[in-house]
């Protein structure tokens, strides 16, 4: 469909001269009126239209009822995607890389288990995320995303690693995250597929594992810690069902090893810094910084005034 000095009016105010060159069920196309033949085709989404005037006199009026006026306005909840009358759900998986702070005092029990040359405490940073969310725009521009999410972090056995040359002693523990997330996100262009996100949450962990000393080993388990993360990144709407999200952030969290530990051959130990001199228990610094790249599936669910259906 091609028409000269049409005129579109969104439900944001804006008003758009343009040559209309191509209308679907989605979105219309269009060009700047004025421009060169060859200048760029912009589109807008048929939901975000108030009215089309076209040059004909015809006005077409996307605020009123389908049955009222035969528009093919979108109905079912993903096309009504990015507007106040549909909830997006995500469901996916990413990969974490994470930069662990080690200045706590797991180092200075390290090093007085193993004297002198204390080898270095180091570990597996990667670790792959689930998360699960739910969304939905504010406002009638559809450029302002809220919601919220729940991740499950599982890091390998191996995320914090040490031991001696023998093998004699050894460090090998690993967390479980529970985060509940929120956050707040505004679109960066004009087909509102990417988005500026802000994401602030509260971190639950429990860490596991176990630590051999002088050929002994202990369990590891039953050491819960509480901290947050901040984070911010894109996610981009690939398609209107896969989304992929990319962050950066900083986690904060101390875990205590305040539970005793046992092993089948030795019954139970509590372990100190370095006794009798400092019995502070030993805790581990789950913070630092971390970077996340992941994809998810996407579901919609049409919003009506008072709930979902």
């Amino acid at each position: 469909m091609l028409s000269a000095q049409d005129t579109i009016f969104v439900k944001t105010g804006e008003v758009i001269p343009a040559i209309i060159v191509e209308k679907n069920s989605m979105e219309i196309k269009y060009k700047k009126s004025g421009q060169a033949e060859s200048a760029a085709i912009y589109s807008v989404f048929i939901s975000d239209i108030k009215s089309i005037h076209y040059s004909d006199g015809i006005v077409a009026d996307y605020m009123q009822s389908d049955e009222n006026t035969g528009n093919t306005k979108p109905q079912s909840a993903i096309e009504m995607a990015g507007t106040m009358r549909s909830m997006r759900l995500s469901a996916g998986m990413s990969i974490e890389k994470f930069n662990r702070n080690t200045d706590d005092n797991l180092q200075l029990f390290w090093d007085n288990i193993n004297g002198a040359n204390s080898p270095e405490i180091t570990g597996n940073p990667i670790s792959y995320p689930i998360n699960l969310r739910m969304s939905l725009t504010i406002g009638r521009s559809g450029r302002n995303w809220v919601g919220d999410e729940l991740q499950l972090i599982f890091t390998p056995k191996d995320a914090i690693y040490s031991s001696n040359t023998s093998g004699s002693n050894e460090i090998m523990l690993r967390n479980f995250y529970y985060n509940i997330i929120i956050f707040y996100g505004h679109t960066l262009n004009h087909k509102k597929t990417a988005a500026l996100m802000i994401e602030p949450g509260l971190d639950i962990a429990s860490m596991s594992g176990n630590i051999t000393i002088n050929s002994k080993p202990y369990d590891i388990s039953g050491n819960v810690g509480m901290g947050f993360h901040i984070a911010t990144g894109i996610d981009w709407l690939i398609t209107k069902r896969l989304l992929a999200t990319a962050r950066i952030g900083q986690r904060f969290m101390t875990i205590e090893e305040s539970h005793k530990s046992s092993t089948s051959s030795t019954g139970y130990a509590t372990f100190y810094v370095d006794p009798p001199d400092n019995k502070d228990l030993v805790s581990v610094k789950w913070n630092g910084p971390y970077f996340t790249f992941g994809l998810s599936y996407c579901f919609y669910v049409k919003m009506k005034t008072g709930g979902a259906e």
